[in-house]
């Protein structure tokens, strides 16, 4: 029964440990595959580049920041998907997948 009992514990820790996972979000210094997401982007006088999150692809509300420095490793790929900007142009976007 001892055995049985700890395969349980196990079972449960690693689930709750996958539902945590779920809600933690990407870091933007990861490559990032698509942008889910509709908003504006504002490229700063140091080049970075922050992107105020308006709407999910699905239509869904939202109201978030995301801020890509330059010498982060997904930052050429979103300065490509924008279209290119320069320091103070801001730009709208539309969701997007690689």
């Amino acid at each position: 029964m001892r055995l049985l009992d700890g395969l349980l514990v196990v079972a449960l820790l690693g689930a709750s440990s996958a539902a945590v996972a779920d809600d933690v979000k990407p870091s933007p210094s990861d490559a990032r595959p698509s942008m889910p997401f509709t908003g504006t982007a504002t490229m700063q006088d140091d080049r970075s580049l922050v992107l105020h999150l308006r709407l999910t692809g699905d239509g869904k509300e939202i109201n978030d920041t995301l801020i890509y420095k330059s010498t982060d490793r997904g930052y050429d790929n979103v300065l490509r998907h924008l279209g290119g900007l320069r320091p103070g142009d801001t730009k709208s976007f539309s969701p997007w997948k690689d």
